[in-house]
């Protein structure tokens, strides 16, 4: 279907009458105002410096090259539409690059000062308060990595955007505030009011202690190792997608708990008691009362817990943050939500009702069809049976 659309949108490309990429920006603007469009939006710039334009969702980002030249990468789908040089250079609009985003097709190239700040005010070189723990390389070498990367590049609006471009060519390491802000909007939790503290009494919690909290669906386990720390399994996607350790090690929130689900990705890491109970109320040790085993030595239980920190394979059935903390306290990976849960499907899936059901349905398939032959008889009566013997 894609390649079709492409097809189409080619050769409708081909024709001079075709409007939708040509650029909005005048091609020959008055000298005089030029010259003060010019004047308005051009601070004293050296080669080297790193410019960044407010656009109406994001911001961009360029390198200047000196003589009024801008290197920047920005998505263009007419890359992958035409060969015509002529259009490709002309200044890129916002159908190009929304369609270039779509189709993940970019371009590292070289426009004026003015195309480039598309009306908008340049700041310059304010990236270096933000990046002040990275090395700022010489101008001259800022520009030299800019040029070297020159030409068609493939496009991704989280991975390889046009600030990745300019923070590798400024300071050796691509990567992007934009995105992770972004990243954070979505799956970090804002922070919490101090006041949450005062919820809970430390003073109750020891050591060891197995503590739960009931959640919408479940109910979520965790080890407490004292001074305001619990161990607890919990599936989390961001550290899939994203390496910034300040993101990760922010509070889990139920978006990124239920693609880490999805993902079957999680961690065994360390939360203060609020982040861990998430305003629920918290039970101390009250699985002591429906395990058979009797528990480990407190100490024994937090070395446990503290051995396992780290990412491990997820299984909302076979190891979840149950079994976690049932092998640090009890030394047996059992799971009582599993059971009851297996236990539910099979009490509804595996009756006397459902089999008569199965048999009843297949029955009426058949007579249905018109068909009644062994090879549609056997399945129904297999079928029905085997749901009677595991009733």
């Amino acid at each position: 279907m894609l390649q079709l659309l492409t097809f189409l949108v080619e050769k409708l490309a081909l024709l001079y009458k075709f409007k939708l990429f040509v650029p909005s920006y005048p091609d020959q603007e008055p000298e005089r105002e030029r010259h003060a469009h010019r004047e308005r939006i051009q601070p004293p710039l050296r080669r080297g410096d790193l410019l960044e334009v407010p656009r109406t969702l994001f911001t961009h980002f360029g390198i200047y090259l000196g003589d009024n030249k801008v290197a920047h990468l920005i998505p263009d789908i007419l890359l992958a539409l035409t060969n015509d040089e002529k259009l490709i250079s002309s200044v890129i609009t916002n159908k190009r690059l929304v369609l270039g985003c779509m189709y993940k097709c970019a371009t590292v190239r070289v426009d004026t000062l003015e195309n480039f700040a598309y009306g908008s005010k340049i700041l310059v070189n304010r990236m270096d308060k933000v990046m002040k723990k990275n090395h700022v390389f010489p101008n001259e070498e800022v520009a030299k990595r800019a040029e070297k990367l020159m030409g068609a590049i493939q496009y991704s609006l989280l991975w390889n955007n046009c600030e990745h471009f300019v923070t590798y060519c400024r300071y050796g390491s691509a990567v992007s505030r934009q995105t992770e802000k972004l990243l954070t909007f979505f799956f970090v939790a804002s922070k919490k009011e101090e006041e949450e503290d005062s919820k809970y009494d430390l003073s109750l919690y020891k050591r060891g202690d197995l503590l739960e909290v009931p959640r919408t669906l479940f109910t979520h386990f965790g080890i407490y190792l004292g001074d305001n720390r619990v161990a607890h399994l919990i599936p989390d996607i961001l550290p899939v997608i994203s390496k910034n350790k300040s993101a990760i090690s922010k509070m889990v929130t139920n978006n990124r708990l239920l693609l880490g689900v999805i993902a079957k990705a999680a961690s065994v890491r360390v939360d203060n008691v609020v982040d861990f109970a998430y305003g629920s109320e918290i039970l101390i040790n009250h699985m002591d009362n429906i395990c058979s085993q009797p528990p480990l030595d407190g100490e024994e239980v937090a070395r446990r817990a503290e051995k396992l920190l780290g990412s491990v394979s997820y299984s909302l059935l076979w190891y979840n943050c149950e079994h976690y903390v049932m092998y640090c306290r009890y030394g047996m990976a059992i799971s009582y939500q599993t059971y009851q849960f297996c236990t539910t499907v099979r009490k509804i899936f595996c009756s006397r009702m459902c089999s008569y059901l199965t048999a009843l349905c297949g029955v009426g398939i058949m007579l249905y069809l018109g068909c009644v032959t062994p090879m549609t008889v056997l399945p129904t009566v297999l079928i029905s049976f085997t749901i009677w013997m595991a009733a």
